[in-house]
């Protein structure tokens, strides 16, 4: 599931630093792009990916910190209410996994303000944290004063996968649901490529619509759809649904968790099965990034 944490720091004046630009590559400032860099410096220290500057989320980073400005305030929601969740998808990224936030108020230098976060446990987890793959940036100083505000927005945004490793991924859901089934001496599922159709139609449903749970937004049930999709004979239909799991393995372990799913897994009158795995793409402001669907069936 996704992961947010929120942290609100008031820092100790210090003095305030001119630090040196370099090329302008985006529509962030030389200030923000050079507290990115200092952290890439200490990610790379520990083998850890650079984050990747995004434009967006530093414009509502910045947004943010002006809104902190205006108000006098320290905190990681902004005045009208709006918290980090909603800041992201209302300026149009809807693809994150994981948002994380920190706010600040003083006068440090870049320099100074990643060596103040690296000093403190908690900031600097999100620094280093595999979880994350891009950074916001928002840098705003009050006209005649040394007050300067800072909002940090750490999120991971999945790349898109290819069809190929989409099919990967449902390919290792299957593997893994007949490893469960052989630890309780069942006979493994065999694959079917109509149910899989039906399996990513009501993953792509769910996600189009911001849906949860076996209901289609037409109100359709699983038997329906199998049946709608020309597969007339069967004897047994089941359905698994998950939504947020970020890999085959957690889905799968989530499912065994839950006992009606487990029960569909390890149910002895299932004999075949189909797995469909959809990405949340840009546009939709759906609630989960993944949704998987598993659909079972026997044959007359």
């Amino acid at each position: 599931m996704r992961s947010e944490r929120i942290i609100v720091i008031i820092g100790i004046f210090l003095a305030f630093a001119a630090v040196t630009a370099f090329a302008q590559t985006s529509n962030t400032t030389a200030q923000e792009r050079r507290v990115v860099e200092l952290i890439n410096i200490e990610r790379a220290r520990q083998n850890l990916p650079p984050l990747i500057l995004h434009d967006t989320l530093a414009s509502i980073a910045r947004a943010h910190s002006e809104d902190m400005l205006q108000n006098n305030s320290v905190r990681a929601a902004r005045s009208d209410g709006t918290n980090i969740t909603q800041m992201i998808l209302q300026g149009g990224i809807t693809s994150t996994t994981v948002r994380n936030i920190l706010v600040f108020r003083n006068n440090n230098s870049p320099e100074q303000r990643v060596v103040n976060m690296m000093g403190n446990a908690s900031n600097r987890e999100l620094i280093m944290s595999e979880n994350h793959s891009h950074i916001g940036i928002g840098i705003i100083q009050r006209p005649q004063s040394t007050d300067v505000y800072w909002t940090f927005l750490f999120v991971q945004i999945p790349p898109i996968m290819t069809p190929s490793e989409i099919r990967e991924f449902e390919m290792r859901v299957m593997e893994l649901t007949n490893i469960e089934r052989a630890k309780h001496s069942l006979p493994p599922l065999l694959w079917h490529d109509g149910l899989a159709d039906v399996a990513r139609a009501h993953s792509a449903d769910l996600m189009r619509n911001n849906l949860r749970g076996h209901t289609g937004s037409d109100g359709s049930t699983v038997r329906d759809r199998i049946e709608r999709s020309g597969i007339t004979n069967t004897r047994f239909r089941a359905e698994n649904c998950n939504y947020g799991q970020t890999t085959p393995d957690t889905s799968v372990q989530a499912w065994m968790n839950s006992p009606g799913h487990r029960a569909n897994i390890l149910n002895e009158s299932a004999t075949h099965l189909g797995v469909g795995f959809v990405q949340r793409t840009e546009g939709f402001t759906s609630q989960y990034v993944t949704y998987w669907t598993q659909v079972f069936a026997a044959f007359r």
